[in-house]
């Protein structure tokens, strides 16, 4: 009876330590154990907990991000619905938001922040002769994600400080505002408008079905601005009222 009360007591120990190790568990220790699960995703520079901490550099498919940041709630984890709130900074792209892992290959995403620059998106015309400038920013206010696929998208996205430059000429606008959510086909739906700051009047739509897309805008001079004109003469097709119309389609370069 002895040994049995002294074989409880160990395992009592055992577990009470094994506990307080994983509470304080490194983090540099948990990502030994993570890394071979995400080979295409490396980190460095690790401080913190499994549950606070940050890496100074984040890398995805080679490609440098920037810093992460997350901290990850307990007791979600011990209820069987792990979550956990991510923030990647000091790269050209930034996120920000809530992850919840639903099972295998899918999570849930909520009020993901994102800011990445307009430049990153110059691929989309196939010219090859468009320059974009500013940002886009917004926020994914909700997404399932299941493998690679986005499903129940929502969300609202701004272009700010907007700058199109072509052989043509250079436009400027203030901002472009838009929103934009999922399908019951599955595609993603949205539609954008300028500020009004502008020479320029954009009114548009696109719909993305990865990896393809299209899109389509009236572009129009505000207060019949003489350059605005002079530069929309030989884009998209005429209309009777003398905007144009501009069509854009294609596939999303791999990788983008």
């Amino acid at each position: 009876m002895r040994v049995f009360k002294l074989l409880l007591v160990a395992c009592v120990f055992v577990l009470v330590a094994a506990g307080v190790y994983l509470w304080r568990l490194p983090a540099r220790v948990a990502w030994q154990y993570l890394q071979v699960r995400v080979p295409a995703l490396h980190l460095n520079g690790i401080e913190g907990t499994l549950w606070d901490g940050h890496a100074d550099g984040i890398s995805l498919l080679g490609r440098d991000l920037g810093r992460l940041h997350w901290q990850l709630p307990k007791w979600p984890l011990l209820a069987g619905k792990p979550m956990v709130d991510l923030r990647i900074e000091g790269g050209e792209v930034e996120l920000a938001g809530q992850v919840e892992r639903l099972g295998a290959s899918r999570f849930e995403l909520q009020d993901l922040r994102f800011s990445v620059p307009a430049a990153r998106f110059e691929r989309l015309f196939a010219a090859g002769d468009v320059q974009l400038q500013g940002t886009l920013a917004g926020t994914l206010g909700h997404a399932s994600l299941a493998g690679i696929d986005l499903r129940q998208v929502a969300g609202t996205a701004r272009w700010s400080d907007v700058g199109v430059r072509t052989p043509r000429g250079e436009l400027h606008l203030g901002a472009l505002a838009g929103d934009f959510a999922s399908q019951a086909d599955g595609s993603i739906v949205g539609s954008f408008k300028d500020d009004a700051s502008g020479t320029l009047a954009v009114d548009g739509t696109f719909r993305l079905r990865l990896p393809a897309y299209e899109a389509e805008a009236i572009l129009r001079a505000r207060n019949a601005d003489a350059q605005t004109q002079e530069l929309l003469g030989g884009i998209g097709e005429p209309q009777p009222d003398g905007s144009r119309l501009v069509r854009v389609q294609g596939v999303l370069p791999a990788g983008h």
